[in-house]
């Protein structure tokens, strides 16, 4: 009894271990993101990241135990094969969890989560995100790692354990002396349900509960990357109870400050006697590029679009991408509806497909649509989300020759754009306007493109794709389209550049909104605070279409309105008005950032979010 006691407790602390050791990995694999730390924060962060550590330790540990008590009626070879077999699949899982953790951290700007399920639907776009050497050089440090852990395990636990064990079964034991080593077994494995649970309150372990510093770099790093993956894989996909901060009523009455009835009501023709018209008719060819991590703060990378918009066109200078990742941004773009913090409407087709999409509004207008993207368009359920838009001609990467699948993520941007300008180029004047719509794709990680003008990845990507859409533009031009084509430019989200800005930063949502063409009427900058999700009532509304609909979004050119952005995060949200901004994480439920603090717009922020996932639920 004594042996296998030893070995559970070893075998729990040996996972510790494994765990603990990880933070100072963590911390200097992201140590440019980390900002002012002393020696002290090299050891608070495994002491506050232990409650995660012990949690996960001891779901492993009580599967250890359960063994281990079987063990005493049943021959202890057959419990040391399944043992063994528990923690080569556990540190095979946990360490790849680590490595990717590590890698992904610095691009994502959160721990994994749910979303690395999407590995399994589409592997070759998640391959994509890495050039051929990280991944050589991830699989070199796994098996190293994995090696080492596995020599520890075997030298400092099983053997002992072996010899002991093999040295009483040589000796005959009663079968009382059985009962009681299975009790005493089984006690031991109940008890790790306290640092499993972390309280013998109703209140259970979350990662919530190791953030301890002013620095939220530091937070990160205390967290257990396995538990943050085994909290949102059990977590609902939209957990309004947690973003349940007050009645739906009091909700609803605080959006209503933000949101006032701008919106006149459905009818078939709207007035723009209250909103300056931007175009020289209702009904343009419409041309809409959704443009890869376009980030305002790589603004200088962007010439081409520079020229398109302060020489020949509108430009919105002063908005706030909706959420951190492309599914969530087209979902922002054409249907107007906020991104969530820690779920997917995208991922959700029963969903999505009750959203309203400016898609079905143009389509109902007449117009003929046209969707064009040089990847797959069945990672993470886009397929599905367009053709419930009204999306039935679509363009993806089976559309083009294995020779122009070139790039990591699928057809560079130069080749696809200059398919949809040919395209378009080539159309007779139809009886009805043509809505296309391009998702760039070449400015996403790994940033493998065919041009280098900037040393920086990031900017020469950008660089690359502005270039392409100057080449996009001189073509149409040439052509008998331009004068009543409006071409619109909008980015699926921000981008963490330059280095070291934080995943809830507003520095890293603000992106750029363009339109340009022959169908606007003269340049003019916008510098209205809004968001992504105001692009759709600002569009409908210069075409005379019904916006009521767009719940969410307003018109930006409405001088009635009340300027504002919301945005999502990893597990956060944040408001920003005029006179600031409040960014709330809500893992540890409070303002991580303000800007001029004011408690209205906390509550206002809280409400948002509220209203939101309360949406959500309704669909």
């Amino acid at each position: 009894m004594k042996t296998r006691i030893l070995f559970l407790l070893k075998y729990y602390l040996y996972w510790i271990l494994f765990f603990v050791l990880q933070k100072p990995l963590f911390m200097v694999w992201q140590y440019g993101q980390l900002g002012e730390v002393g020696w002290r924060d090299w050891w608070l962060v495994p002491w506050h990241g232990l409650p995660l550590d012990m949690s996960v330790a001891a779901y492993i540990a009580m599967a250890a135990g359960v063994l281990l008590t079987i063990s005493v009626w049943v021959r202890w070879e057959y419990m040391r094969r399944s043992i063994n077999t528990l923690t080569g699949i556990v540190l095979f899982v946990a360490l790849w969890v680590m490595l990717g953790d590590n890698g992904c951290f610095p691009h994502w700007g959160y721990h994994l989560d749910k979303s690395i399920l999407l590995v399994f639907t589409s592997p070759q776009e998640v391959l994509a995100n890495a050039e051929w050497w990280v991944w050589l050089a991830a699989l070199t440090g796994f098996v190293m790692l994995f090696t080492v852990w596995w020599l520890i395990y075997k030298e400092t636990i099983v053997h002992s354990a072996n010899k002991h064990i093999y040295t009483q079964m040589a000796h005959t034991l009663t079968w009382k002396s059985n009962v009681a080593s299975t009790m005493v077994l089984l006690l031991l494995t109940a008890l790790l349900f306290l640092p499993l649970r972390g309280s013998v309150t109703v209140s259970t372990m979350n990662t919530g509960r190791v953030y301890f510093s002013d620095n939220p770099m530091l937070n990160q790093a205390a967290v257990n990357p396995l538990f943050n993956l085994i909290e949102t894989l059990t977590t609902s996909e939209f957990d309004t109870d947690k973003y349940t901060y007050m009645s739906s009523l009091e909700a609803q009455e605080e959006v209503s400050e933000l949101l006032p009835k701008h919106n006149v009501e459905q009818s078939d023709t709207i007035s723009l006697s209250h909103t300056p018209a931007l175009l020289t008719t209702s009904r343009p060819d419409i041309i809409l590029f959704i443009l890869e991590s376009f980030s305002y703060n790589a603004w200088k990378a962007m010439p081409c679009v520079r020229q398109l918009a302060c020489e020949e066109g509108v430009l919105f200078d002063n908005v706030y991408a909706s959420s951190y990742r492309t599914d969530r941004g087209i979902v922002a773009v054409l249907s107007g509806f906020p991104g969530q913090p820690t779920s997917s409407l995208m991922l959700h087709p029963a969903k999505a497909q009750r959203l309203p999409n400016i898609g079905l509004d143009l389509k109902k207008a007449g117009y003929d649509l046209h969707f064009w993207y040089g990847g797959d368009e069945d990672f993470t359920s886009m397929r599905s989300y367009l053709v419930s838009g009204g999306f039935d001609k679509r363009v993806s990467d089976k559309d083009f020759s294995l020779y122009e699948r070139m790039s990591k993520w699928g057809v560079p941007d130069h080749i696809l754009f200059s398919h949809v300008a040919d395209s378009i180029a080539s159309r007779l004047s139809p009886v009805s306007p043509t809505f296309d719509v391009v998702l760039s794709l070449s400015s996403h990680e790994p940033f493998d493109v065919p041009t280098r003008r900037f040393a920086e990845p990031y900017l020469n990507s950008i660089a690359y794709t502005d270039s392409c859409l100057g080449v996009f533009a001189n073509q149409l031009k040439q052509s008998h389209k331009w004068d009543n084509t409006l071409v619109v430019m909008v980015a699926d989200h921000g981008f963490p550049y330059p280095e070291g800005i934080s995943r809830f930063d507003t520095l890293r949502y603000k992106i750029p909104i363009v339109l340009t063409g022959g169908a606007v009427k003269e340049p003019v900058t916008v510098h209205t605070l809004c968001s992504q999700i105001d692009l759709v009532p600002t569009l409908l509304t210069q075409l005379h279409l019904p916006t009521d609909a767009y719940r969410f979004g307003k018109d930006i050119l409405c001088p009635t309105i009340v300027p504002f952005a919301f945005y999502s995060f990893n597990d956060g949200f944040a408001l920003i008005t005029d006179d600031g901004a409040t960014v709330i994480d809500a893992a540890v439920d409070k303002p991580v950032m303000e800007r001029n603090p004011k408690p209205e717009r906390e509550r206002q922020a809280r409400a948002f979010i509220q209203r939101i996932m309360e949406t959500i639920e309704q669909l």
